[in-house]
């Protein structure tokens, strides 16, 4: 109830140089800079890694995902997995940014599938920064 609460009838207004805007209510999202926002981003996230046959790292709202591909069921797997990211975005009613999704191959007789998420082929990247 107490969550509920602190969720419920909100509302906001813009303060510059001591001129206001109206009261408006706030209808989704959280107060910017609570503690509770994290736990909640991540109990709503908490499903987001069932079924999947890829290692799956998640950092905020950040996530990689990890499969080795030696065979060409390895590279059907990962795609189902980005199937069912894509298809649990859209049950949520969120939505992947796919300029920003990159396939990383490695290794010397890597065959470089490519990846498609959200009806886009996935870029590919040779360095990837770690969170």
């Amino acid at each position: 109830m107490w969550v509920s609460n602190w969720l419920s009838n909100r509302k906001q207004r813009v303060v510059i140089n001591g001129a206001h805007s109206d009261w408006v209510t706030v209808t989704s999202g959280l107060p910017q800079g609570s503690v509770l926002g994290p736990i909640l981003f991540n109990i709503f996230i908490n499903d987001l890694v069932e079924g999947l046959h890829s290692k799956i790292s998640i950092f905020a709202d950040d996530s990689k995902l990890c499969k080795v591909i030696n065979t060409e069921e390895d590279n059907v797997l990962l795609q189902t997995d980005l199937d069912r990211l894509e298809a649990w975005a859209e049950k949520w009613q969120m939505r992947f940014n796919t300029d920003k999704c990159k396939v990383m191959h490695m290794g010397r007789n890597n065959a470089s599938h490519p990846y498609i998420l959200n009806g886009k082929t996935l870029g590919n990247t040779d360095m990837e920064k770690e969170f």
